[in-house]
């Protein structure tokens, strides 16, 4: 007996579960401990830069900042770079017109948000030591202003003692502007992170 002309389709084979490594992002089903800070990192006569809070987990910390930008005597060009671009980092970009972040960990360890580039050439590569990663969270404004944020993934968990901050942004007039935070305050919230789900 002839075979069908058309072959019967075997079995569709199951996707390959894709799962983001655990220093590029926090876990996503972590309930986090949230500790306020609520504390200017600089300020200047246009433009603001504070943390608001952190965001502790099983496996790191996430740091969140806030920015405001107020418009001077900026063309309009200028403005716009400042508003929607100027926070582009790493890579070859012109470092006045990056947002440059780092940690000095308690060990005397520094870590950077300008480090993967310099260093690795896959984000999927794990780091070796600790990881720093700017996980820009958007903003918005008008032609006289411009609010924006920045999420700060810190994996692993830091070692006890001080977290010094450190923020540069030349374009901004900002220049190294450090702030302390309690990284062993931080170390005793893990204690109080949950499971999203009913064990």
């Amino acid at each position: 007996m002839q075979s069908s002309f058309f072959p019967e389709p075997g079995p569709i084979p199951e996707p390959e579960q894709h799962v983001v490594p655990s220093w590029i992002q926090p876990p996503e089903d972590e309930y986090p401990v949230r500790v306020l800070i609520r504390e200017f990192l600089a300020r200047t006569a246009g433009t603001s830069l504070s943390v608001s809070h952190v965001d502790v987990y099983s496996t790191g910390v996430r740091i969140k900042l806030d920015w405001e930008l107020r418009r001077r005597d900026e063309s309009v060009v200028d403005w716009q770079m400042a508003a929607g671009m100027g926070h582009f980092h790493g890579g070859g970009g012109d470092p006045a017109s990056e947002r440059r972040f780092g940690l000095a960990l308690a060990d005397g360890t520094v870590v950077t948000t300008i480090d993967r580039f310099r260093i690795h050439h896959s984000f999927l590569e794990q780091p070796v030591g600790w990881s720093l990663m700017d996980q820009d969270g958007g903003g918005g404004g008008g032609e006289s202003r411009y609010s924006g944020s920045s999420r700060l993934w810190l994996w692993p968990l830091p070692p006890l003692g001080p977290i010094e901050l450190v923020a540069e942004w030349r374009a901004r007039d900002i220049p190294e502007s450090r702030l302390v935070l309690d990284g062993s305050a931080l170390l005793t919230a893990v204690d109080g992170v949950r499971s999203v789900w009913r064990q």
